[in-house]
Parts: structure tokens; C-alpha cells; sequence
């Protein structure tokens, strides 16, 4: 089977799983939360292994499971889980007897920030009433990296960095012309929730730091010498690659909606 059909026949079976668990919110989409960044996690940890950094992969993980659980269910000890949280990372590489290095804490609390935080946003922007603010985030990462991607195939002749050698200044502007489009189909059908102003300043705001987010975990897998964060998917390789721009995004939409709406 060729690579282009396994990615899209994941795409076929993954994407209508996704937005239905998204759609249905509560419980699932926080159990859905816990699976997909822990998987993130373990990608993002394990990638610094081909470095000689080695984060507590298993016990980052337990953490993010407890955060995320804990901001769920007891949203008022969230601040006091993730500090406890810095603590025993950075304390328990203290005791390591072999690969201790004070960079393997700051990777794995960084990897928190990185990747816990943002699910944790995503369930608090569930939360919304009258209107899915998380699948429309979804649906405009996920036009705007289509249409970056054909861009760039069919018309792109400037790189845009050296750090994602494919990708040029072509398919980036359509990518993000279409981000803005799509933010307006969604004006179209929610005037009541979605003003002007809102489609135009987020389909922006995902349209830049969507692809920015692609980016940066392009540098971190360049700086480790790693293709992909893992081989977990089929044709798309991790899971981390997948949601990589949903990570960037999510932080800076959740402050529009909830301090500039």
C-alpha cells in the first residue's frame, strides 16, 4: 500500500472519530485528551533520547495524566498539581544514579507546557456555550494546512525556512488566505456567536501561528536528528506531528475568545 493511501484512508477512518468525540465533549473528548497527550508526550520526551537527554518519559506522563485529570474534575487544585508537578520532576533527577543531567527536568517540564496545557485549554474551550470552538479550530488548521500543502506543490518557488525545506512563501499565504476563508464560512452559519471581527482576527491568528506551531516541532526534530516523532500512524508518522499546530494555536484562541471577544 502506498503511503498516500494509508494517509488517506487514516484520514477517512481518524477524522469523523475525532470531530465526533469533540462534538459529543464532557467526558469523552477529556478521556480522548488523556490518550492523545500522552502519546505526545512519550514522542516529544523520546525524540531528546537521540541527543543523550533523557527525560523520565513514564513518569511525565503520569504527571500530565494527574494535571489533566485534576483540572477536569478539581479545576481549583490545578495550579497546585502542576507545581507540585516541577518540583518532583526536578527533585527526582537529584536521586538519578546513571544519565542524570539537569536538562532531562527542563525537558520534560517544558513538555507540560508544551503539550498538557493546551488539552487542558481545549476542555475549558468545550465549555462554550451555543457554539464548538474546538472543532472550529480544527477545521480551520486543518483547511489551512490542506491548502498550504497544495500551494506550495502547484505554485511554490520560495522557500520559506531552512528548517522545513518543502515548505515556501507560496503555499504558506494560501494556506493562510484559506484559514481566513473558512473562519468566514463559519461567520456565515454562526453570526449570532461569530462576529466579523472574530472570523477575520482568528482565521489570522490560526493562519500564522498554525503554521508557526508546524514549524517549531520541524525544529525540534531536525535538532534531534529524527524524521518523525514516531511511526504510531500510518503515511503520517506521530502523533505529535499531527498536532503540532493545535498546540501553538489553542493557547492564543482560548485568550481571543475569553479577554478579547
Amino acid at each position: 500500500m502506498s503511503n498516500a493511501l494509508k494517509r488517506i484512508l487514516v484520514g477517512v477512518i481518524g477524522i469523523p472519530v475525532i470531530l465526533f468525540l469533540i462534538y459529543k465533549g464532557g467526558i469523552y473528548f477529556f478521556i480522548m485528551s488523556l490518550i492523545l497527550q500522552s502519546i505526545c508526550l512519550f514522542e516529544f520526551n523520546g525524540m531528546f533520547e537521540n541527543k543523550k537527554y533523557y527525560p523520565l518519559k513514564i513518569f511525565t506522563i503520569l504527571v500530565s495524566i494527574v494535571i489533566l485529570t485534576t483540572s477536569f474534575f478539581f479545576e481549583s487544585y490545578l495550579v497546585f498539581s502542576f507545581l507540585m508537578a516541577v518540583i518532583i520532576i526536578a527533585s527526582l533527577e537529584i536521586f538519578r544514579n546513571e544519565k542524570r543531567n539537569p536538562v532531562n527536568p527542563m525537558i520534560s517540564v517544558f513538555s507540560l507546557l508544551y503539550i498538557t496545557v493546551p488539552f487542558i485549554i481545549l476542555n475549558e474551550l468545550l465549555e462554550i456555550k451555543n457554539f464548538n470552538v474546538v472543532i472550529y479550530i480544527m477545521v480551520l488548521i486543518w483547511s489551512c494546512d490542506t491548502f498550504a500543502y497544495i500551494g506550495g506543490k502547484y505554485f511554490g518557488k520560495h522557500p520559506l525556512s531552512s528548517i522545513s525545506p518543502k515548505k515556501t512563501w507560496e503555499g504558506t499565504v494560501i494556506g493562510f488566505i484559506f484559514a481566513i476563508a473558512v473562519s468566514m464560512v463559519f461567520y456565515y452559519y454562526f453570526p449570532e456567536v461569530l462576529s466579523l471581527r472574530d472570523a477575520l482576527i482568528v482565521g489570522s491568528l490560526i493562519g500564522v501561528f498554525g503554521q508557526v506551531g508546524d514549524l517549531f516541532e520541524s525544529m525540534l526534530k531536525r535538532f534531534n536528528d529524527v524524521k518523525d516523532s514516531s511511526q504510531i500512524i500510518p503515511g503520517h508518522g506521530g502523533v505529535l506531528d499531527r498536532f503540532d499546530s493545535l498546540l501553538f494555536v489553542t493557547p492564543i484562541v482560548f485568550v481571543y475568545f475569553n479577554f478579547f471577544k
